[in-house]
């Protein structure tokens, strides 16, 4: 018994490198790079991150989540059809082509699914690999509340990591004012094991499955679940717009899981209600960070006084000195700055030191130094507005 489960999981790990979801991923997060490169250097003549940033931060959080999900998984013999997960797979391309991280919520990925199962079923339309989920819904029982613990993972992901990928941008307003922006995208891999409704294994506990497809023997599968979160900030700091987003997300996975409950008496009509409520509430969350970035002034604008940071980076002179997003410089070795100019001005008055007075988002004022060898990065490594011409592109100090 012993040597078939561990054979099934063998098993069911490979299929995991048989997914599409999990090659176009990683090719989703390379052209995410390149694309970010290639608009930094236009506006600031320097890349923040490396091509292979995206790339190096799209399993680490997610193995974790991944892990914990299957054990519950495992525990409660949560299954799904085959026929379900490939529905998720091709929602999950579909809508990764057509808005990028901006609709890998699982609102969306397995939202839109779901309703679609339960159209066919309801029509009785006779789609090819669909017969099994008309035969038999049973499964939708528990697909609301693995939407509902996904949409959970999404928020709190968006709150404990949302801000290690946010990229730097100028863009023009209406009136022609040179203004920077910050994009945060993050799109995180999860690997979870789900059980199929057919194969070796049998029920090894009176009480398992806990959701149950109405079958007698199962396989394992572990499938790769893409998450993804986008959004531009340019009236404020971005941690207070990701923690505003991650936290209404959170509160709205509280409400799928909560009406999960009446599914188990209704399983025909809540489940799809239930993944319509998700989807229009993530659908109404971005819209409502969209048009409160719209109808609020911009935040991250030239200043008669000072040198406003829009982004640091890493390794460079001004990390070090832990400057932040949304500070003001102004001063620079003794001398008042207020443009970039004036602050390169200073910074050659001392080749080997730097003396800066900083403003930070709460009003203080904080004094930062650090020397400046010849092997150091050329520049301190700061990222701010400037005005521009079409022509020419923002500089890094």
């Amino acid at each position: 018994m012993v040597q078939l489960w561990l054979l099934e999981f063998a098993k069911g790990i490979a299929k995991f490198f048989l997914n599409p979801v999990l090659y176009f991923s990683i090719i989703l997060v390379l052209i995410a790079g390149f694309l970010r490169i290639k608009r930094e250097r236009a506006d600031f003549n320097v890349r923040v991150q490396d091509q292979f940033h995206e790339l190096k931060h799209l399993l680490p959080v997610g193995l974790l989540a991944g892990i914990i999900l299957s054990v519950i998984t495992l525990v409660t013999g949560f299954t799904l059809p085959l026929e379900m997960l490939a529905l998720v797979a091709v929602a999950t391309v579909l809508l990764g082509v057509l808005g990028n991280a901006r609709l890998l919520s699982p609102a969306l990925t397995i939202g839109l699914p779901l309703i679609f199962v339960f159209i066919i079923n309801l029509l009785n339309v006779h789609i090819p690999y669909t017969g099994a989920l008309i035969e038999n819904n049973q499964f939708l029982i528990g697909v609301p509340v693995l939407l509902g613990v996904l949409l959970l993972v999404e928020g709190i992901f968006i709150l404990k990591d949302g801000l290690k990928d946010v990229s730097p941008k100028l863009r023009t307003s209406p009136r022609g004012l040179t203004v920077g922006a910050l994009q945060i995208k993050r799109v995180w891999l999860l690997p979870i094991l789900f059980f199929l409704p057919a194969g070796p294994l049998t029920v090894p506990f009176d009480w398992w499955p806990v959701f149950n497809w109405g079958t007698e023997s199962y396989s394992l599968i572990l499938v790769p679940l893409a998450l993804g979160f986008q959004n531009q900030v340019q009236s404020g700091l971005p941690g207070q717009a990701v923690e505003r987003i991650g936290k209404q997300i959170v509160l709205l996975a509280v409400i799928v899981l909560a009406l999960s409950a009446a599914g188990w008496f209704y399983p025909k009509f809540v489940p799809p209600i239930i993944a319509g409520i998700a989807i229009l509430g993530r659908l109404f969350i971005s819209y409502r960070h969209r048009v409160r970035e719209n109808n609020t002034l911009y935040y991250f604008t030239p200043r008669n006084s000072g040198v406003m940071i829009l982004d640091v980076i890493e390794g460079t002179p001004a990390s070090k000195m832990e400057l932040k997003t949304g500070e003001i410089i102004q001063s620079c070795n003794n001398t008042t700055v207020s443009n970039k100019d004036d602050l390169y001005k200073a910074l050659l008055k001392n080749r080997a030191y730097c003396k800066l007075e900083v403003l930070d988002v709460n009003g203080e004022i904080r004094f930062e130094q650090c020397a400046l060898y010849e092997g150091d990065h050329h520049e301190l490594g700061i990222l701010f507005v400037e005005k521009r011409t079409k022509r020419e592109p923002g500089r890094a100090i």
